[in-house]
């Protein structure tokens, strides 16, 4: 058998079989993570964030050439492996938890999160308005915060590779009463949704096909494409839109931090709007990079027409 034909079997049967292991590691982690105490939780995540720090080898990678696009060549080797090692300590953090809130969740999120600084920020109060995050923290948390606050939220979520993730998610991201609309034709809900006074958010630091609504933006230093959505909605609702950044902090708690209201200037297009957006999504970013997801592939295709050189070793021209 060639190796061509082996490698096509291996990928039949990765697919045959990963939705079972998936509901079945998902089976242990609902029995064991909930009843686990804070300390332990944050203790397994930095023994599960750690090791897969060093099975992940290409995610490693990519989170180095991430470093070195945001930092250039101020960022040591040294400095890079802690960076990269807490980003993923950070991700393991974001996948336990989406267990262990899952079990007296208004409770938890009450105890382990610091929404103080939202009373302050206007968020609470204006209507309609526009929440924007990064993969940063736990964005997740986000959700849970608002729905714990009783925020109209609405939530643009996408597809996971694996069903049961999918619903895992959307099950959490529901339970204090966040709305959800999945990214495909998720605009027309948006609208109802905006029309009706409430509040829509937007995880903006991810790929967005051109043909779905992406426009390049200057992130970082470097072309990437995010969605136009945010800036659309504002424009058409004259609704604020607010960068929320949720830390994740050694004690185990979340501290929410929000940045002053971005509003679209009279006759601002909707792609300077956007990159404004994004700047200060990117100003955070860089102060805090452990918190973001480095092993993200941020850059992963060119612009048509422009040269490769400056991107990372993974991406592509599109």
């Amino acid at each position: 058998m060639s190796q061509k034909w082996k490698n096509k079997a291996v990928r039949h049967i990765w697919r045959r079989l990963r939705e079972p292991l998936v509901v079945g590691v998902f089976a242990i982690a609902d029995f064991l993570v909930p009843r686990l105490s804070r300390r332990a939780v944050l203790s397994a995540a930095r023994a599960f964030g750690t090791l897969g720090m060093w099975l992940d080898c290409r995610g490693r990678r990519v989170a180095k050439a991430n470093l070195r696009v945001l930092f250039g060549p101020r960022v040591t080797p040294r400095r890079s492996r802690a960076l990269v090692r807490g980003s993923y300590c950070r991700a393991a953090a974001i996948a336990l938890d989406s267990i262990w809130f899952g079990r007296d969740t208004r409770a938890r999120v009450a105890a382990w999160t610091h929404l103080e600084r939202a009373a302050n920020c206007g968020l609470l109060h204006d209507r309609p308005a526009l929440v924007v995050v990064a993969h940063f923290g736990n964005w997740e948390m986000t959700l849970l915060a608002g729905g714990y606050v009783g925020l109209p939220l609405v939530a643009v979520v996408k597809e996971q590779w694996s069903p049961t993730i999918t619903a895992r998610a959307n099950r959490l991201r529901a339970v204090l009463g966040v709305r959800l609309v999945f990214a495909d034709g998720a605009l027309r809900a948006l609208l109802r949704e905006m029309k009706a006074g409430n509040v829509a958010g937007f995880v903006l630091d991810q790929y967005t096909a051109p043909a779905e609504g992406g426009i390049w933006v200057n992130f970082g230093g470097l072309p990437a494409t995010v969605s136009n959505g945010v800036a659309l909605l504002s424009r058409r609702f004259q609704a604020p839109v607010y960068l929320v950044f949720p830390h994740g902090r050694c004690d185990g708690t979340y501290d929410f931090r929000f940045l002053p209201a971005l509003r679209s200037e009279p006759g601002e297009e909707d792609a300077a709007f956007t990159q404004r957006i994004v700047d200060g999504l990117v100003r955070h970013i860089r102060r805090h990079p452990s918190q973001w997801m480095l092993m993200y592939p941020r850059w992963s295709r060119i612009p048509p027409g422009a040269s490769a050189e400056g991107f990372p070793f993974y991406a592509a021209q599109l």
